[in-house]
C-alpha cells in the first residue's frame, strides 16, 4: 500500500474504533467541504493510477461524511471479525491484514471515493445537484473501455428507464448517486433472481417451451465454474451488463492464453478493473471506474433476468436452427395455439429471410397440422412459393382469447417444401416453430427509429371546443410539441397500435406541460410515419390522452404514455375523419409496423 494512502486508513480506523469523532458539517462550510470530498475522491484515484506519489492525501473532510458505523464498509468489518474469530481486540490488526491483499485495498479504496463522491453532491446547492450527477455520467464517457463495451454483442446495453421506479426509494437513489462510474460484480443464481426472471418469461411467452428451456439452463449453470454464476453491472454513461462467462470467451479469443486454465470469478473480474483503469482516455481519475457497492435486490433481478432471458432465447435459436425436424414432433402446449389459429381461420403472415430489402409481404392460411410440420396454403403471387428447402422465415399471426382480445405472436421457421397444388395457390410444408414470442401488451409494439418519423405535431384545443370542426386541419390549435425538433429534446421512444410513449427533455417546451392535473385534457396530433422502400406512408390524425407520466430527474427526462382514442387517415393533407379506436388498436399502424419490422 502507498504510504500516502496510509491516511485514509488510519482515519477509517480511527473513526470506526472511537479514537476519532464524528463531527457535523455547519451549512455555511459545506460548499467548502464538497470542494474537500472531491479532492479527496480524485486524490485517491490519482494514487491507484498512478506509479508516481503526488503526495499524503488530506482526509479532515472523512470525519464530516462518516461516523463510526459507516467509517470502514460492512464487507471489511465482516471479514475481520471472521480473521479475528470475533475477537474485537484482535479486529484492528485483523482488518490491517486484509488490507495487504491488493483486492481489498482496491475495494477498500473504492468506497472511500464513492462515499466522497455521494457527500459531494449531498453538500451541494440543490440548484447544482442535477449537473453534478450529468457531469458524473460524462466523466464516465472519457473512459475508452466503458464507450469500447457498447460495441460488443455480449454486452447487454439498458435504456435509461432501466431504475424506473426504484429512484423513487430514498436509499436507492443514494446507491445511485454513489455508484456512477462503477462496476460491480453481480450474482446471477440467486433464489430472488430465479423467482422473477421465471414469472417474467410465463407473462412474455405464450408456451412453457422457453419457460423450462430457461430452468434447464439454470440449474445446468449451478452445476458450472463459478464464472458462469457472476455477470458485471456497468453504471457508466448507460447502464450496462455482460455475463464473465460472455466476457471470458471474448477476451480469450481475440487474445489466446489471456486468462488460461479454470480461472475463477474474481480473477476475471480483475481483468475487467485492469481494462477499465488502463484505457482510461487520460488517466484521470474522474473517468476511473471504481467496484462499486451491493445494488438492490430488485435491481439485480431486472438485469439478471434480461441476461437469461437472452441466454435462454439463443438456446432457443439454436434448436430452431436445426434442419431436421424434431423427432417426436411439437410440445403439446405449442400445438395447441397453432390448433387455434387454424379454428379461427387466422392469417399467417410470412417474410423471407434471403432478402432484407424485400417488403413483399405473404399471406398464408392453416391448411393442416402435423407432428412434425405445418402446411399453409400459399395464394398465387406470394414470393413464399419460390421458397426453397431450409430457407428460413418469419411469421407473424393473432389469435382472439375469450375476451374478444387479440394475441399477437412471432415465430421463425423453416421450409421443408413447397408443393404447386393448384394454379392458383402452393401448399408449403414448414418445420414447427421452437418458441413463439408475444408482447404482454395488447398490441404489436416497436421502438421507433428516428429516421421513420417524418413529422409529429401535438396540439391542445380548449376543452369546450368544437371537435367536429377538427376534420378540417386548418382548424387545428398550433402545435405545443413538434418532432423533429433542432434541439432534439423530444423523441417517440415506441410506438404500437393502441398508443406511444414520449420521452422529454427538461429543456423542451412541453416539458412542463404533462402534469397529472393535465392528465384530462383532450390532445391533437398529426402522425406522418415512413417505412422501408416500397411501403407506402401512413399520416394519420390522432386524438390522444396521457395514461402515464413518469419523471426521471436524474437524467432531465419525462416519459409519457398516451393512449388512442379517435384516428383518422389523412387525405389531401388537410382532410381527416375520426373513429373511434377500439381493443384491438388502429389497424392501419399494425400493419405498417408489422410491414416494416417482419424480417429483422
Amino acid at each position: 500500500m502507498k504510504e500516502a494512502l496510509l491516511p485514509v486508513v488510519r482515519t477509517g480506523l480511527d473513526l470506526h474504533f472511537g479514537r476519532l469523532a464524528s463531527r457535523t458539517p455547519e451549512p455555511a462550510a459545506k460548499p467548502v467541504l464538497a470542494d474537500a470530498a472531491l479532492d479527496l475522491a480524485r486524490g485517491i484515484g490519482d494514487h491507484l493510477l498512478r506509479q508516481v506519489d503526488t503526495g499524503e492525501v488530506v482526509t479532515d473532510v472523512m470525519r464530516y461524511a462518516m461516523g463510526r458505523d459507516d467509517a470502514l464498509p460492512h464487507w471489511l468489518v465482516n471479514k475481520g471479525l471472521v480473521a479475528s474469530q470475533n475477537d474485537r481486540a484482535a479486529l484492528e490488526q485483523a482488518i490491517l491484514k486484509l488490507l495487504k491483499n491488493a483486492f481489498n485495498q482496491r475495494r477498500y479504496f473504492d468506497y472511500i471515493v464513492g462515499e466522497m463522491y455521494f457527500h459531494r453532491w449531498r453538500w451541494l446547492r440543490e440548484e447544482d445537484k442535477d449537473r453534478w450527477l450529468l457531469h458524473r455520467q460524462s466523466d464516465a464517457r472519457e473512459n475508452v473501455f466503458c464507450i469500447e463495451l457498447n460495441t460488443f454483442d455480449y454486452v447487454l446495453k439498458f435504456e435509461d428507464s432501466v431504475l424506473g421506479k426504484m429512484l423513487s426509494d430514498r436509499d436507492v437513489f443514494h446507491w445511485y448517486v454513489r455508484s456512477i462510474g462503477s462496476v460491480v460484480l453481480l450474482p446471477l443464481l440467486s433464489t430472488p433472481v430465479f423467482e422473477f426472471t421465471a414469472r417474467l418469461i410465463e407473462a412474455k411467452y405464450k408456451t412453457p417451451f422457453i419457460a423450462k428451456l430457461f430452468r434447464k439452463l439454470f440449474a445446468a449453470a449451478g452445476q458450472a465454474p463459478p464464472v458462469d454464476r457472476y455477470g458485471v453491472l456497468v453504471l457508466g454513461e448507460i447502464p450496462k451488463a455482460f455475463g464473465l462467462r460472455d466476457y471470458l470467451d471474448a477476451i480469450r479469443g481475440e487474445t489466446p492464453g489471456v486468462c488460461g486454465g479454470d480461472v475463477g470469478a474474481l480473477e476475471v473480474f480483475r481483468h475487467v478493473l485492469e481494462r477499465f483503469d488502463n484505457l482510461s482516455a487520460r488517466l484521470s481519475s474522474d473517468s476511473r471506474f471504481r467496484m462499486g457497492g451491493d445494488p438492490p435486490q430488485a435491481l439485480v433481478c431486472r438485469v439478471a433476468a434480461m441476461f437469461w432471458l437472452r441466454r435462454t432465447l439463443d438456446a432457443a435459436k439454436a434448436i430452431q436452427e436445426k434442419k431436421a425436424p424434431p423427432a417426436r414432433g411439437m410440445r403439446v402446449e405449442e400445438r395447441t395455439v397453432l390448433d387455434e389459429a387454424f379454428k379461427q381461420k387466422s392469417i399467417l403472415y410470412f417474410r423471407l429471410f434471403d432478402d432484407p430489402n424485400d417488403s413483399a409481404i405473404n399471406p398464408c392460411h392453416i391448411k393442416g397440422l402435423g407432428d412434425a410440420s405445418m402446411t399453409v396454403q400459399s395464394p398465387r403471387g406470394n414470393r413464399l412459393n419460390e421458397a426453397r428447402p431450409g430457407q428460413e422465415v418469419h411469421g407473424y399471426f393473432s389469435i382472439a382469447g375469450a375476451n374478444r382480445k387479440s394475441t399477437y405472436l412471432d415465430f421463425r421457421s423453416n421450409v421443408l417444401a413447397v408443393e404447386e397444388a393448384d394454379p392458383s395457390h402452393c401448399l408449403v410444408e414448414l418445420s414447427l416453430p421452437a418458441a413463439f414470442e408475444l408482447t404482454r401488451r395488447s398490441h404489436k409494439r416497436l421502438p421507433l427509429d428516428p429516421s421513420q418519423l417524418a413529422a409529429f405535431e401535438m396540439a391542445s384545443p380548449s376543452p369546450q371546443a368544437d371537435w367536429a370542426a377538427f376534420s378540417t386541419m386548418e382548424k387545428w390549435p398550433a402545435p405545443f410539441c413538434i418532432i423533429p425538433d433542432s434541439a432534439s429534446h423530444c423523441h417517440i421512444r415506441d410506438l404500437s397500435a393502441g398508443g406511444l410513449m414520449l420521452e422529454i427533455h427538461q429543456d423542451a417546451p412541453a416539458h412542463d406541460y404533462f402534469i397529472d392535473s393535465s392528465k384530462e385534457h383532450p390532445l391533437l396530433a398529426l402522425m406522418h410515419l415512413v417505412g422501408r422502400t416500397g411501403i407506402p406512408d401512413l399520416k394519420l390524425g390522432l386524438r390522444l390522452e396521457v395514461k402515464r407520466i413518469r419523471d426521471f430527474p436524474p437524467l432531465r427526462k419525462k416519459y409519457v404514455g398516451f393512449q388512442f382514442m379517435e384516428a383518422g387517415e389523412i387525405r389531401h393533407d388537410r382532410l381527416v375523419r375520426f373513429s373511434p379506436v377500439g381493443k384491438d388498436g388502429i389497424f392501419l399502424i399494425t400493419d405498417w409496423i408489422f410491414r416494416n419490422t417482419i424480417g429483422r
